[in-house]
């Protein structure tokens, strides 16, 4: 909880520095996730999870602009224990617009998740995360994202992937 509490600050101060640069967004979607790892404990493992993210960006031209935030990805669990899986991460990310306030998305960044388990303790790693997906611009502030993106966990001895189906708001300063 601390975790979210420590996001919604940054990316409230992002919102606070928004009256005085151009460019800047904040953004927040809800999600499906799915674990591509081991099984927990070697025993069948329910590996869909509901998630989320919040972030904030800044937009250097209409192609090109970074995002930081924050992603959780739900609890997996199993008859041997739990999983529990979040992190931060910085995305380079790329628009191309289509017309009609349609534009794809394509992003590639770095990640630093936590894999909490119940049964070994928690571990913290870096490594890579991409992701590609469409927005739609309801006006030149407002916009509605759907996205899939894969984050690589390398903690807990593993090098385990989730995938994050999401839809969420998008809002440009």
């Amino acid at each position: 909880m601390k975790k979210i509490a420590n996001a919604l600050l940054c990316v409230s101060m992002l919102g606070a520095a928004a009256v005085h640069a151009e460019g800047l967004s904040i953004g927040g979607s809800l999600a499906s996730t799915k674990w591509k790892g081991d099984d927990i404990g070697g025993l069948s493992t329910d590996k869909s999870a509901t998630g989320g993210k919040i972030y904030g960006g800044y937009s250097f031209t209409p192609n090109f602009g970074l995002e930081a935030g924050y992603a959780t990805f739900g609890k997996y669990q199993s008859a041997a224990g739990s999983l529990k899986a979040d992190g931060f991460y910085a995305d380079a990310v790329g628009t191309l617009p289509l017309g009609n306030g349609f534009s794809a998305l394509g992003r590639v960044g770095v990640f630093n998740g936590k894999l909490d388990s119940s049964l070994g303790g928690d571990d913290r790693g870096t490594s890579y995360k991409v992701g590609a997906g469409v927005q739609y611009d309801f006006d030149p502030k407002l916009g509605i994202r759907g996205e899939w993106e894969r984050y690589r966990f390398d903690a807990l001895g593993s090098k385990s992937n989730a995938d994050m189906y999401s839809v969420g708001l998008n809002y440009k300063f």
